[in-house]
């Protein structure tokens, strides 16, 4: 069964991700990107954070995706964390799998919590997948730190982080928070040459 993975973006920015016929990472899509959904501090830091394990750089050099829906940076961005007047509504969800940015041979690395964390760990080594992502965690419904599971929430921002750029045609499906953004979508993809199925996925949003 394939791995999915998921990059959550503002639905404005689809227009571009499909002109460019890709999706880019930070240090690249500032270029093209109307709406940031990111920390700008955060972003900052994933500027300076560098990647320990081949093919390095930082974590801006690469386009990332969590290993389920429903983060918490959606969450910051639901309760209004993030920035003012962004809401989740307006994010869209573009999914692929681990599978897929393999065959194609892209370069990668994945986390084991999330990336900025002093104690995360890193490995290009797609053997080591279940030993670094705990599938517990990403298949909960509830992820916050308790007494027994003080890293539960980091545990969740565990990424999969695909170097430089990944290409639009191996986005296999959108999912959107209801029906107005799927008809939005919709009129996006109308003239895209590749055209991923999309669908209402209330249950990856709160």
């Amino acid at each position: 069964m394939s791995i999915h993975i998921y990059h959550i973006t503002h639905i404005e920015n689809l227009v571009n991700i499909v002109k460019e016929g890709r999706l880019y990472c930070d240090v690249r899509a500032a270029q093209y990107m109307s709406h940031s959904i990111a920390y700008s501090h955060l972003k900052r830091k994933r500027k300076q954070r560098a990647v320990p394990i081949e093919p390095k750089g930082t974590l801006a050099n690469y386009v990332p995706f969590y290993f389920a829906p429903r983060s918490p940076m959606l969450y910051a961005i639901h309760t209004g964390y993030v920035r003012n007047g962004l809401s989740q509504t307006e994010i869209i969800y573009l999914v692929t799998s681990v599978e897929a940015v393999a065959r194609q041979g892209k370069p990668f690395v994945f986390t084991d919590r999330h990336p900025l964390s002093i104690s995360t760990r890193f490995s290009n080594d797609l053997s080591h997948l279940d030993h670094y992502v705990d599938w517990n965690v990403m298949r909960s419904e509830y992820w916050s730190d308790s007494p027994n599971h003080p890293d539960r929430k980091s545990r969740r921002q565990a990424e999969f982080l695909v170097y430089q750029q990944l290409e639009w045609h191996l986005i296999e499906q959108i999912g959107v928070y209801d029906s107005t953004r799927l008809d939005a979508v919709l009129q996006l993809l109308r003239h895209a040459t590749h055209q991923p199925p999309v669908a209402v996925r209330r249950d990856w949003y709160y």
